[in-house]
């Protein structure tokens, strides 16, 4: 068994059923972004700003630790301000032990969750126009 997977007995001596820790932070990640609140994973600190990771990276920024037939995990969240940052936090906390717990058998320690920053209706806004942007120019020059 290595360390980026636990192993759990099956009762009826099938054999084991191996769960790694990318399919722990998968689950996590999609539990956390279908909470009201959370504008995104983030990646962490960089240069005095938090980056929110795009769907496709969002297990990059969950940190989990497996023990046998237990699990442990940090999550990062950016929050909305208009929310209250602790009811996000909960909920975070609340449906991936849940679903992790549920999907593959195992005990949940913890679920910390780091809320590393916030975004203001402004910043969403200019985000939202730097991505239409963007899709407008690609389409742009695929017409050239």
């Amino acid at each position: 068994m290595s360390d980026k997977q636990v192993t759990k007995k099956d009762m009826s001596e099938l054999g084991s059923i191996t769960v790694s820790k990318e399919v722990v932070a998968i689950i996590a990640a999609l539990e956390t972004i279908k909470v009201k609140g959370v504008v995104g994973i983030s990646s962490g600190h960089r240069a005095g700003s938090v980056e929110v990771l795009p769907k496709k990276d969002l297990v990059k920024g969950i940190e989990v630790w497996m023990k046998p037939e237990e699990v442990a995990l940090t999550i990062p969240i950016v929050t909305d301000y208009e929310i209250g940052i602790f009811k996000v936090a909960q909920e975070v906390q609340k449906r991936a032990k849940q679903s992790i717990e549920t999907i593959t058998g195992l005990k949940v320690l913890k679920v910390n969750v780091n809320v590393q920053g916030v975004k203001f209706k402004e910043e969403e806004k200019k985000i939202e126009e730097k991505k239409i942007k963007g899709k407008i120019k690609k389409i742009e020059e695929k017409i050239k």
